[in-house]
């Protein structure tokens, strides 16, 4: 079986139910299989954390499900034209997976929603696609 990693973050339900669908289409293929994860808030208060495990959905993501993947689909709402802080912060702590080319040559993609007309959607995939990039993807 070969693991897509479906990973997103949602605030309000939008980026989760084109991260599903997503998933869907990737379990209809044959020898394929979508591994659903999300990542945490980002806390304004540096003592406050997240609970290790979400109260609903998908479980969160961590470093091996990068490593372990055959490709990725990586998706975030819209904030002003960039990706969602809690995405940033997950992709921002994947300097050892930069530096062993754990996602080398792994083809990817990226998805977003927003709740508006020229909300910035275009940008949003290129701030996305930067780090992917970056991992040489």
């Amino acid at each position: 079986m070969t693991d897509i990693l479906v990973l997103y973050y949602s605030r309000h339900g939008s980026t989760r139910k084109l991260a599903e669908l997503i998933a869907t289409g990737i379990d209809s293929v044959p020898g394929a299989r979508a591994r659903l994860r999300t990542v945490p808030p980002v806390s304004t208060v540096c003592e406050a954390t997240a609970s290790d495990i979400p109260a609903d959905g998908p479980p969160y993501a961590e470093l091996r499900d990068l490593e372990e993947c055959a490709g990725l689909a990586l998706g975030s709402p819209t904030r002003f034209g960039n990706m969602a802080a809690p995405m940033k912060y997950f992709l921002d702590g994947t300097i050892a997976q930069w530096l062993s080319g754990a996602l080398t040559g792994k083809p990817a993609c990226v998805f977003t929603a927003t709740g508006s007309l020229h909300g910035g959607q275009e940008t949003t995939l290129l701030s996305m696609m930067l780090p992917l990039l970056h991992h040489a993807c």
